[in-house]
């Protein structure tokens, strides 16, 4: 008996969200995610420049940048090399309406955890800058990452890190320039 009340009590839920979806309009994105369409969508020649444990390296990559999931989410891939092996990294980047926030994810081969970033735009929507924590291997332990988007024009923009170094101090760790491919 209470397993038929459960499967009714399911059914009627399900009844009522199904109704209240044919009465209500579907969000549709805004003009924060048709701002990082119209900036990123594209395939990417990348250099790379990083400094680590004391150690410059400069290596170069490609990225794809697609829209995806009915125009709410940027999916990024990213392949290149770091200290001499294959890198290979996976985000999105989108827009919450609810937080008023720009919400970016980075998983990639070198690393067995993900991060997940929160940001804002300048007013003209060219600068992006995103907070998060991840591990350090210089320090040993999590710290706050700041990381931030520019875009300088229809064929060029940036991504810069920046993290406590020894000191405590904010440092710039790692720099990508990006050209758009023809």
């Amino acid at each position: 008996m209470k397993l038929l009340l459960a499967w009714m009590a399911a059914a009627g839920w399900m009844l009522s969200v199904t109704e209240a979806q044919e009465h209500k309009e579907l969000p549709k994105p805004g003009k924060e995610h048709m701002v990082l369409r119209q900036q990123f969508v594209g395939d990417w020649d990348a250099i790379a420049t990083y400094e680590q444990g004391g150690k410059k390296e400069e290596t170069k990559g490609t990225e794809s940048v697609k829209s995806a999931f009915d125009g709410f989410w940027l999916v990024i891939d990213y392949k290149g090399e770091h200290q001499g092996k294959p890198y290979i990294g996976h985000g999105t980047l989108g827009y919450d309406p609810m937080k008023k926030k720009y919400l970016l994810t980075w998983i990639d081969n070198l690393a067995p955890f993900a991060m997940w970033s929160d940001g804002d735009a300048d007013a003209a929507g060219k600068t992006f800058t995103f907070t998060s924590e991840g591990f350090c291997p210089d320090l040993g332990k999590t710290v706050k990452i700041r990381t931030v988007m520019e875009v300088y024009d229809a064929t060029h923009r940036s991504l810069t890190f920046y993290r406590p170094g020894k000191t405590g101090a904010e440092e710039k760790v790692g720099e990508i320039q990006y050209t758009r491919k023809s």
